[in-house]
């Protein structure tokens, strides 16, 4: 037989030359969770949050800055007691006030209290159910308020095929508006935030004005039990409307309404929407940051004309050193910190480490027991 030298494969090569620098696991990988830590688990028995000026654009719903104090009610921070001990199961069935005093999270059932519904002073209801078991529409959010547009009654007041008679004839006898939204899944749900967000920013600021700073706006967000759907969209609303971070933000509404329940693709969805908006929000700063640059500029070229008619005149600007000084550690600064960036950036992890070849430690080893 015919001896056939042996060859090491490339898959041995690469085993012999390098090694994992650490654990890993070869099966695909899953999507990250997204854990609410406990309030009692942080130490606190409530979460407090606050409207983030740096995260809250203006521009965001096309309004003026001056509505950006009613939305957020004069930037005033919010606090949710836990109620994990102290939670009863009744307590689901009514609808709970999540920011103070605007907006109310609860289930469909509530809209048919005319008691409460009157009491507590809505003036508007978001309805987010499953198009299949309420609108029987398959063109979505447009599509239904074309048609709400085309079924009033005489009136002139829309009706609202998801509500039933009783929660839609209070609704009428009270003035209260309604906007009913169907979506098919999780993916049709993250499509409706920003227009819902828009929906309830606008209606706020539109009570303000009819009023005249009078009457303050309050919206009802629900859907079939309160706790999942409506949930979600209130979720996002702290986060794209307050600029509130998506864990806090869960667990703020969670404080409010305990018996609210959010699946791990419902989390992994908010997530993905709060990614969304900050990088909305980036690229709103750099904009932002490229005006004032701009402005800077713009201040620049007129000072520098300006030393130029001085000095056409005999005018000597002593102040010129002082000016490159200070542009000086401007740049220093500006250079540092951009550095300081970039090695942020550049943290790079090594997934595997070369070896020495084969035979190369016995050889060093051989050299150094060597007698000289």
């Amino acid at each position: 037989m015919q001896n056939v030298p042996y060859t090491l494969s490339h898959g041995s090569l690469i085993r012999e030359s390098v090694t994992r620098a650490a654990p890993y696991d070869t099966r695909p990988p899953s999507p990250p969770t997204v854990d609410i830590p406990a309030t009692r688990a942080v130490g606190r028995n409530s979460v407090l949050i606050a409207p983030s000026p740096r995260n809250l654009d203006p521009a965001l719903f096309d309004l003026n800055s001056d509505y950006a104090s009613v939305i957020t009610h004069g930037l005033r921070p919010q606090e949710a007691l836990d109620h994990a001990s102290d939670w009863e199961y009744a307590a689901r069935r009514s609808a709970q006030k999540i920011i103070d005093p605007s907006l109310y999270l609860g289930p469909l059932s509530v809209v048919r209290d005319r008691e409460f519904m009157k009491g507590e002073g809505v003036t508007m209801v978001v309805v987010v159910r499953d198009r299949i078991m309420g609108l029987g529409l398959g063109g979505g959010h447009q599509q239904h308020q074309q048609h709400q547009q085309q079924r009033t009654d005489g009136q002139g007041v829309p009706a609202v095929p998801t509500l039933g008679p009783a929660a839609k004839k209070v609704t009428e006898e009270l003035g209260i508006q309604v906007e009913a939204v169907g979506v098919g899944g999780l993916q049709g749900l993250i499509r409706e935030f920003p227009k819902l967000n828009e929906t309830i920013v606008r209606h706020l600021v539109a009570v303000h004005k009819r009023s005249l700073g009078a009457q303050q706006g309050k919206v009802l967000v629900c859907c079939e039990t309160g706790n999942d759907r409506s949930a979600a969209v209130v979720v996002a609303y702290l986060v794209e409307v307050w600029g509130v971070g998506l864990l806090e933000a869960l667990r703020f509404v969670l404080c409010r309404r305990f018996c609210v329940a959010w699946d791990d693709d419902t989390r992994r969805y908010l997530k993905n929407y709060e990614d969304i908006l900050m990088a909305k929000r980036a690229r709103w700063q750099d904009q932002k940051a490229n005006d004032r640059d701009a402005a800077a500029a713009a201040d620049e070229s007129r000072m520098n004309k300006l030393k130029r008619q001085l000095a056409s005149v005999g005018f000597d600007d002593d102040s010129d050193d002082e000016d490159e000084e200070m542009w000086g550690n401007y740049k220093g600064a500006s250079s540092s910190s951009e550095e300081t960036i970039h090695q942020a950036r550049g943290r790079n992890f090594a997934p595997f480490l070369d070896l020495p070849p084969r035979g190369a430690e016995h050889r060093n080893n051989e050299g150094e027991n060597r007698p000289s």
